[in-house]
């Protein structure tokens, strides 16, 4: 039997530290779409750390498999109270960059190297769906989501860029298929990197909503009252990393106060860090602290239940890969008013209402028409049913299929 006409066998290496944001919750999506196929010449064996076993586990069925390996120091993912400098102890500890962590200061020629486990199970092609790899003789397809420290460096530290740089072109190198979300995403890594159009696959993502079951009336009611939720609010789930900007919405909200009297709420679900003293501060100087909610990470159920009772999402981010919050959105049937950076203009079309991600007044007028008009809101949620049919976990797990064929045969 030959190398194509036997069943191929793809790993897909999900060994990264919090499968909590949204990377996380995209393969999620990518294991719900493979896993509903019914594929006789393909099984696809997800890789993952024991601590993320129980949560990918009840979406691992039919033709997809799961291997665990020990999470570094026996430990689970830090909660947004840990230390940053716990977190770095922590990243060093993980297989795939202690190497690259100890040396890439004296040595930057080292690449995390792999260790085994995927040629010791004969995979034929391995897929990255995440920024982290390793160097290997097996067939890749790498999947950097953004470019965002080529366009905004001054966010990350000297030792996140100097790991990027390195990294980063590395694994598009080895990869014989470099894999994005958007064609705006394509357009920026021909840019940045020069890498031939023909070595780039679009593939649109869907949103581990997809995969979840919708919560019970009772449930939405529970997470209500755990939460707090005020009567009226908007919504915008994002850690606190700068280029989030949540700076925008504080802006915003101080300018729908002054120049309309609006005073609405805002909770913001996901993980903080140490920029939300700064947004604090800049919450009680607007005088808009009463107006804000940060709730940390909150449970699937618990994000449903806050999309069907907002009033709108608002997402001022100044950089996105693709913007997966907006397909919740959408598939919640929530309207959006959202930032005009990147990606987000391509994925939202005709679905959300656009602001500059640096003008208070746009997100503040963008805002004001969403709560003023209930026909302006039903008509963005029939569009961003519509939308939806652009993206979904079933056809991105059937353009992997495609995909995986051709990386196997091309090798």
């Amino acid at each position: 039997m030959t190398k194509y006409m036997r069943k191929l066998k793809i790993a897909i290496d999900f060994r990264i530290w919090d499968t909590r944001q949204g990377i996380g919750t995209s393969t999620l999506a990518l294991a719900h779409g493979l896993s509903r196929l019914e594929r006789k010449n393909q099984e696809y064996v997800f890789v993952a750390y024991d601590h993320s076993v129980e949560w990918l586990k009840p979406h691992i069925f039919g033709p997809c498999s799961m291997v665990s390996v020990p999470s570094p120091n026996g430990s689970a993912p830090a909660t947004p109270k840990t230390s940053k400098k716990t977190l770095k102890k922590r990243l060093a500890d993980i297989p795939l960059l202690r190497n690259l962590y100890a040396k890439v200061r004296s040595d930057a020629s080292q690449t995390p190297i792999s260790d085994g486990l995927i040629e010791s199970m004969g995979c034929d092609v391995v897929h990255f769906p995440t920024q982290m790899a390793y160097r290997t003789k097996v067939p890749s397809i790498y999947q950097p989501w953004d470019l965002q420290h080529c366009h905004f460096p001054q966010f990350f530290s000297q030792e996140e860029l100097l790991l990027r740089k390195l990294r980063y072109p590395t694994f598009c190198k080895q990869a014989r298929s470099v894999c994005v979300q958007t064609e705006w995403g394509k357009k920026d890594l021909i840019e940045q990197y020069r890498i031939p159009p023909e070595k780039i696959d679009v593939i649109r993502w869907g949103s581990a909503f997809e995969a979840y079951s919708n919560p019970l009336e009772s449930e939405v009611q529970q997470a209500e009252r755990e939460l707090g939720l005020p009567a009226t609010f908007l919504v915008y789930p994002a850690v606190t990393w700068p280029h989030k900007n949540h700076e925008l919405i504080l802006r915003g909200l101080a300018w729908m106060k002054q120049h309309h009297g609006t005073a609405v709420d805002v909770v913001f679900p996901g993980a903080t860090n140490s920029y939300l003293d700064t947004l604090q501060k800049l919450a009680v100087d607007l005088g808009v602290a009463q107006q804000i909610r940060f709730l940390g990470f909150v449970t699937d159920k618990q994000i449903q239940a806050i999309y069907r009772l907002a009033t709108a999402m608002v997402f001022p981010s100044k950089f996105e890969g693709l913007g997966l919050p907006l397909l919740e959105a959408f598939r919640a049937g929530l309207p959006v008013a959202c930032s005009s950076a990147t990606v987000l203009p391509e994925v939202g079309g005709d679905a959300a209402l656009f602001f500059d991600p640096d003008s208070p007044e746009e997100f503040g007028q963008s805002v004001e028409r969403l709560l003023n008009s209930e026909e302006l809101r039903l008509a963005m949620v029939a569009r961003g049913y519509r939308a939806l049919e652009r993206y979904s976990a079933d056809s991105a797990a059937l353009e992997f299929v495609e995909l995986y064929q051709r990386v196997a045969q091309e090798a």
